[in-house]
């Protein structure tokens, strides 16, 4: 018999990390979604447990793996319908790729599910779909982290390529977000803030940053990743968004931190750090204190780069 529910779990994403928007990507160690499909006759059925779950639609059509479901339904004639449950551990709205996570674990969930012989790079096509659910458009960067695991530069958007590369054994990242009503269509708020035309002194500027990043991991060096985070066209601009950031980041430099940025559409932010030369436990207690200075309660964790989508059970 050909199995009829599958499990998986999917990590949580940074995207961006300073320079590289809509072009580079982390899977982060935790936390995590966990995501069951079950097989049913016909349609497509979701509901909705643990953090965030009632600020989730369970509409798939408005639901970043509802979307993925129906477009690889549609796709591969599948001929059986799917409910898909969702067990919330990465918090909605906080810029860790929380309907990425969801995306990514129900393409790689369906393809294992249904023997469809997909490639990663093809599961991220169908997990970015999913996104215009939450962002309003099919972007790559969480999805191809969630499901590469790891560090991922998306060099192309068409034709499709990822190229997928190794976090230094070393490299710690410490994750602070403060308790903030998330406005609906956060990503897009995010994204109309962003300059329509850009300086060649800040294209330049970005363009050697995200270079020097993307040889930092390349040769696993923490420090240059660090310093390399710097962006010049769509940090200042969010920044605002996000109360008490500079504060945030000054103290999370001051503390040791190789190199800060917002994570993704924020207003969570990341700071990576060399643990061999610094303490990220008192890094992200000073990130915390900072988002608290500020007015806000907040939460800190450290964690380190994660691997991808993968199965927890199968029957």
């Amino acid at each position: 018999m050909p199995p009829s529910q599958i499990t998986v779990v999917a990590p949580a994403t940074t995207a961006n990390l300073g320079p590289g928007f809509d072009v580079f990507g982390l899977a982060l160690k935790t936390p995590h979604d966990k995501v069951t499909l079950t097989t049913i006759p016909k349609g497509v059925r979701i509901d909705v447990f643990g953090l965030s779950a009632d600020k989730i639609p369970s509409v798939p059509e408005k639901n970043t793996a509802g979307i993925v479901a129906n477009c690889m339904i549609k796709e591969f004639h599948l001929n059986r319908g799917i409910v898909i449950t969702i067990d919330k551990g990465i918090l909605q709205g906080k810029g860790l790729g929380s309907s990425a996570a969801s995306a990514a674990a129900t393409a790689f969930g369906l393809n294992e599910l249904f023997n469809l012989h997909l490639e990663s790079k093809e599961l991220v096509h169908f997990a970015a779909e999913g996104e215009t659910a939450s962002a309003g458009y099919a972007h790559a960067d969480n999805v191809s982290a969630a499901i590469y695991g790891g560090f991922i530069i998306v060099r192309s958007y068409s034709p499709l390529e990822i190229i997928s590369l190794k976090a230094p054994p070393n490299l710690e990242i410490c994750v602070a977000y403060p308790h903030t009503e998330t406005p609906v269509h956060k990503t897009e708020k995010a994204r109309s803030v962003i300059p329509k035309q850009v300086s060649l002194e800040k294209l330049v500027r970005n363009v050697g940053s995200a270079a020097a990043l993307a040889s930092g991991f390349a040769e696993g060096d923490v420090d240059l990743i660090g310093s390399s985070m710097s962006d010049a066209v769509v940090e200042p601009e969010r920044a605002a968004l996000i109360p008490g950031y500079q504060k945030v980041k000054d103290e999370a430099l001051k503390n040791g931190a190789a190199g800060v940025a917002i994570s993704g559409a924020g207003p969570g932010v990341i700071a990576i750090v060399n643990k061999r030369k610094a303490d990220s436990a008192k890094i992200a207690t000073a990130m915390k204190k900072a988002f608290e200075f500020s007015g806000f309660p907040a939460t800190a964790f450290v964690t380190t780069a994660g691997s991808g989508v993968h199965v927890l059970e199968m029957k």
